[in-house]
């Protein structure tokens, strides 16, 4: 019975170590974009996140105000760049800006209706970071893909 038991926690254990791998491979479907004056090629995760909800107010090579750009939050890239960078849902994101209004820390990016107003946005505003479909071109406009680093 305990031989059992080891063997199915070790069976469990290997099942879920192969899941977790095929999670983290898979390939995202939106790109993190920053203004094109920007120097920063790579971010973590962590630091993205910090980025977004302005726990870090300032680019850290430049010394630059960073100015986060969110889309609406009916749209996918949105709900999918909040669960992957963000590890939240929605309604706790908007729980945390209301906190942060009201106590007078902060208020949220603003928001955009599509890829491209936040290119537009990216693209004519130094500091600023954003997200977009991974299928959207961003040819055009003088922005850089950054890499997302776990």
């Amino acid at each position: 019975m305990k031989k059992l038991f080891i063997f199915v926690i070790l069976w469990h254990s290997l099942l879920t170590a192969g899941f977790a791998q095929d999670a983290a491979g898979e390939e995202r479907s939106f790109k993190i974009i920053v203004n094109a004056e920007n120097s920063e090629t790579a971010l973590r995760t962590k630091e993205i996140a910090k980025l977004f909800l302005k726990k870090v107010k300032m680019w850290k090579q430049t010394d630059e105000p960073v100015l986060p750009v969110d889309q609406l939050e009916t749209t996918v890239v949105r709900q999918e760049f909040s669960q992957e960078i963000l590890r939240k849902k929605l309604t706790a994101i908007k729980a945390y800006w209301q906190k942060q209004i009201f106590s007078g820390r902060g208020v949220p990016p603003p928001e955009k209706e599509s890829d491209e107003d936040v290119l537009e946005y990216v693209d004519a505003t130094p500091g600023a970071i954003g997200y977009i479909a991974i299928s959207t071109e961003i040819e055009g406009y003088r922005v850089t893909v950054i890499e997302i680093l776990e």
